[in-house]
Order: C-alpha cells, then sequence, then structure tokens
C-alpha cells in the first residue's frame, strides 16, 4: 500500500502542487512545512547547486562550529560542505550524504524523540547558542545528524522548508522505483508459477499431451 500510494503521489506532484505531511515510513518533515511542489523543489536545488553559507556545527566535543557552504552534488541527492571563503581548509575530504535516506528535519526547538524532555539534537544543546536556537535546525540522517545554524531566521525557514520537500519527493521518488521492481518482480514469478503448473500438467498421467497416455491410446486401438 505504501509503495501504491507513493506511486500516485510521484502523479501527482507532475501536475498539481503537493502537500505535506504525507505518511512516508522513513520521514518526518520540520514542523509547518507541508509545501513540496515542483517548484518549491527546482528552487531549493538550484540554490543548494550554487552553495549556501551556514554555521555547521562539528560533531566532535573539540571540533569548533564554523562556517560552512552547503551544496548538493550532480546526482541531486547527495549533500555535502566545503569551508567558507576565509575558513581553514582541511585535507579530510568531507561526507557525502544521500538524502534519500535523510529521516528527519529538525527545528532546534523541536523535541527529541530521543530524549523526550529536551529540543533539538545533543549536538544542537551543546553548541548552539541559545540566541541562535530560532534560527537552527539539524538533519537527521540514520548514523549521524547534520547541525546547522542559518544566518539569518528568514533563511533558516527557506532551508527546512527546501530539505523538507526534497528530502520528501526524493523518498517518494524510490519507493515509486521500489514500487516498479517488485511489481516486474512478481509478474516474472507469477509467469515462472504459471510455465511450472503447465509442465506438470502437461506430464501428468491424465494429460492428452502426456506422450505415455498418447502411446497407451494406439495401443487400445
Amino acid at each position: 500500500n505504501n509503495i501504491s500510494s507513493a506511486q500516485s503521489l510521484t502523479t501527482a506532484t507532475q501536475t498539481h502542487e503537493i502537500r505535506m505531511p504525507m505518511y512516508l515510513p522513513n520521514f518526518k518533515p520540520a514542523t509547518g512545512c507541508t509545501n513540496a511542489s515542483d517548484f518549491i523543489v527546482r528552487c531549493f536545488a538550484a540554490r543548494l547547486r550554487s552553495g549556501v553559507n551556514v554555521v555547521k556545527h562539528g560533531r566532535s566535543r573539540w571540533c569548533k562550529s564554523r562556517l560552512r557552504v552547503l551544496h548538493i552534488h550532480p546526482d541531486g541527492k547527495s549533500l555535502s560542505w566545503k569551508p567558507a571563503q576565509g575558513e581553514p581548509t582541511s585535507s579530510k575530504r568531507p561526507p557525502k550524504l544521500d538524502l534519500t535516506t535523510c529521516l528527519e528535519v529538525r527545528h532546534a526547538w523541536s523535541p527529541d524523540p530521543q530524549n523526550p524532555m529536551y529540543t533539538g539534537t545533543p549536538i544542537l544543546r551543546q553548541k548552539c547558542e541559545a540566541a541562535n536556537a530560532h534560527k537552527s535546525f539539524a538533519l537527521i540522517f540514520p548514523k549521524r545528524t547534520v547541525d546547522i545554524t542559518s544566518v539569518t531566521a528568514d533563511q533558516c525557514k527557506v532551508l527546512m522548508e527546501g530539505f523538507s520537500a526534497l528530502c520528501f519527493r526524493l523518498q517518494v521518488a524510490n519507493f515509486a522505483a521500489r514500487g516498479g521492481k517488485e511489481d516486474e518482480a512478481e509478474r516474472e514469478a507469477e509467469r515462472d508459477t504459471a510455465s511450472v503448473t503447465l509442465t506438470n500438467n502437461s506430464n501428468s498421467p491424465l494429460s492428452p499431451n502426456n506422450p505415455a497416455r498418447a502411446r497407451r491410446s494406439n495401443v487400445a486401438q
């Protein structure tokens, strides 16, 4: 059912403005983000391709929060970042994160399901100053988070809406693609089953196509 609904969502997004929240088992858009139209996704992807300056909070306790340029790779789904102009560079390659695996876009003031008494993420609580919480959010992945403070509150809103829409649409497309493959596999299995059934029936002693029965019939005549 999830896959068929995803396929219908894919069709809907091609002709209409699509609204969230819609049920996806492994993704939760940011609170209040409901628009996943083609226009929003295209504009946001174009913005990411050119790069967006943000403050990214390092995961290590000793790693400072630094100005970084968020950008998306040509495949349209891999997110990465690089030092902003004037920031120290590193020989270490930044990770390349697949947005189809993003679980949630979470504002710093939204509840943390892992720690219901708190909001945001452990890294945001540790490194984001209270005065900047209103313009901070995180992308939640299975094994890590990407914790960000935007330059302005408006930029934060645009980024949360954009990531929510882009991740949603990428995952809908993934469900639809998987559904197509599963449907084809089911059809192939049905064809195999039908072929085996026909073969078994033709070899049955009662089948008129069985050579042994045909020989017995000739003898009887």
